[in-house]
């Protein structure tokens, strides 16, 4: 089994270690063996092994095949009396009622299931909630809509787990619902017709990574096969279900789950469908947000998702299912359009209360002898509802503290908080709800939401702050960034970058490989961006060669103070190589994690 050991004993810039993994006899022997049978780079190997990718273990990672990971879709509880009730709609060709999420998941599900059913001659009525006029999940007035437009079966993605009340007033009006999810269940389920869900706990294991635009992929597998048992194709071609892995793709790496066996094959397969520029939406979108290479979980997640996105926090919470099931270029091209504006705008207004937010703590700051509170807790009623998570996010990278952000407005505050490593913010919010704190509340270790009452804000600041002081009793955690190697310049080479496109996708529990160029001076820093909050420059490490180094999202941030002052200076940099295809063009560049300052001697 690999090791890490201490890179350096001085933290980083960013206040983390740099762990560098470290090979025994055996795992030489795997390093060369993998290079001789296959040419695969010295450099790269050891994160495959400390992955736990082992040699027998190389082809099935290098090339997985779907049909060999995919599940059996009746394994899931429900799954058959769901698609058994979906298909007798289906051949008495009556409509069928679609709630989804304002996400990205919920958009790529509902887009999903719509288009496949659609492809059957099924109408569907597709509704997505108002994020600041419905909230999260399923209402009793919308369901109730999707009803009088003829459903007498709806189908929840992406939520429904958790609505009690909604669901069971679905009972008194003769509707059923299915509800497709993978949040995580209560013990008792809600009134439903049928719940699919791979965190029930009385369902098969192993699949609770899945996002909801995977367990709808699930769904329509058995659903296919139903119809096909009853013989509904028997003059009408079946839908090509790999058509909609690039939907499954975004909705996957946009919902930031585990890319673990089986997400990686539905991602990896659906970047294969992307790159055919086969749905409309995708395509129109991908042109206005200038992706001019092959899709990567890179442009997803930073550039399709931030986009579609944007219609549910700032905007029209539609469009983004409107875009992705869209089979008219121009209707398509309007809406990327649409959606690209809302997206510059949710940037404008980002920076704006960020603004806004880093005041407010640095007068928290100062009220406290200029100490960091063990968490932050800030509200306004002119707060933005739809893009407090994202500050929240900023402002915990920049303090490297928990921070919740609460808009409050009518009444009620709306909450939105990120945490840092060590910290599980989501149990904290959990406890919250238990004692009454907050009002309704959940998430997970790294990010949270909850609605509070305004005069229980104070109450909530110092509850979070006496929880997470307990986890900082020997100081603030450190994050650990793993590092595969240190590398020359010289040896950061296209053939290097290539190998790392092919062993992708690379995400959430398979980040990645970090490397560390150590001992290395800046040139030609440049910044960039609307509010130059982006750098560009070459680093040099004594070779005849340098190599090209981009960070994003630099303003107010520890290593924007590194770049105000580097020249002369020797930096060990971390971070992962690729490759910049503009103007057809290949050329390599380093994307910066973290920076320490070199032991020179």
């Amino acid at each position: 089994m690999t090791q890490t050991l201490l890179y350096n004993s001085n933290p980083s810039v960013n206040n983390s270690d740099w762990q560098l993994i470290v090979l025994n006899d055996f795992t030489k022997r795997s390093v060369d063996y993998l290079y001789q049978k296959y040419k695969l780079p010295s450099f790269i190997t050891p994160y495959l092994l400390y992955k736990g990718i082992n040699l027998d273990d190389f082809d099935t990672f290098f090339n997985p095949k779907l049909k060999n990971l995919l599940p059996e879709p009746f394994i899931f509880k429900d799954l058959e009396k769901g698609v058994k009730r979906v298909a007798s709609e289906v051949i008495a060709s009556r409509p069928i009622g679609i709630f989804g999420d304002y996400d990205v998941d919920g958009a790529t599900s509902a887009a999903i299931i719509s288009k496949y059913l659609e492809r059957c001659d099924c109408k569907t009525f597709i509704h997505i909630p108002d994020r600041f006029l419905e909230g999260y999940g399923p209402n009793e007035k919308a369901l109730k809509g999707l009803n009088e437009k003829g459903s007498k079966l709806i189908i929840t993605v992406d939520c429904g787990i958790s609505s009690f009340e909604p669901l069971k007033a679905m009972n008194s009006v003769d509707i059923d619902v299915i509800v497709i999810d993978h949040h995580l269940p209560d013990i008792t389920l809600p009134p439903a017709y049928a719940i699919i869900n791979p965190k029930r706990v009385d369902t098969e294991k192993g699949y609770e990574d899945l996002c909801a635009a995977g367990v709808t992929f699930i769904f329509l597998i058995g659903l296919n096969r139903e119809l096909r048992k009853q013989g509904f194709f028997k003059n009408r071609a079946e839908p090509n279900l790999l058509q909609f892995l690039d939907l499954v793709a975004l909705g996957t790496v946009c919902d930031v789950v585990p890319l673990n066996k089986l997400n990686r094959v539905l991602v990896k397969q659906g970047l294969n469908i992307m790159k055919k520029r086969e749905n409309i939406g995708i395509k129109a979108l991908s042109d206005i947000s200038k992706i001019s290479s092959a899709p990567s979980t890179q442009s997803l997640g930073f550039s399709l998702g931030p986009r579609i996105n944007a219609g549910g926090r700032i905007g029209n919470s539609e469009l983004g299912v409107n875009l992705l099931k869209e089979n008219d270029e121009n209707k398509a091209k309007d809406n990327a359009i649409k959606l690209d504006e809302l997206n510059k705008k949710r940037r404008f207004l980002t920076a704006e209360l960020e603004s806004k937010v880093i005041g407010l703590i640095e007068k928290i700051k100062k009220e406290n002898d200029n100490r960091i509170p063990y968490a932050i807790v800030v509200s306004g009623d002119d707060f933005h509802q739809g893009i407090t998570g994202i500050v929240a996010g900023r402002m915990k990278e920049l303090y490297n503290r928990p921070v919740c952000l609460i808009s409050t407005n009518n009444g009620i505050g709306k909450g939105s908080g990120r945490s840092i490593y060590g910290v599980p913010l989501g149990k904290i919010i959990l406890e919250a709800l238990n004692l009454k704190i907050i009002k309704t509340g959940g998430g997970h270790d790294m990010a949270a939401g909850f609605t509070i009452d305004p005069s229980e804000i104070n109450n909530f600041n110092n509850f979070l702050n006496d929880k997470v002081s307990s986890f900082m009793k020997n100081g603030v955690p450190r994050f650990s960034h793993i590092a595969t190697s240190v590398i020359p310049i010289s040896s950061c080479t296209l053939e290097i970058v290539e190998w790392l496109e092919k062993l992708g996708p690379w995400g959430t529990g398979m980040e990645e490989p970090k490397f560390i160029i150590p001992n290395s001076k800046i040139s030609y820093f440049k910044r960039f961006g609307s509010n130059n909050e982006h750098a560009s420059f070459y680093i040099n490490d004594g070779s005849s060669k340098k190599l090209r180094v981009k960070k994003f999202n630099l303003l107010n941030s520890d290593l924007d103070k590194v770049f105000k002052n580097y020249k002369y200076i020797n930096f060990d940099f971390l971070g992962s190589l690729t490759i910049d295809t503009w103007n057809n063009s290949k050329t390599i560049e380093f994307m910066l994690d973290d920076i320490i300052y070199a032991d020179v001697t």
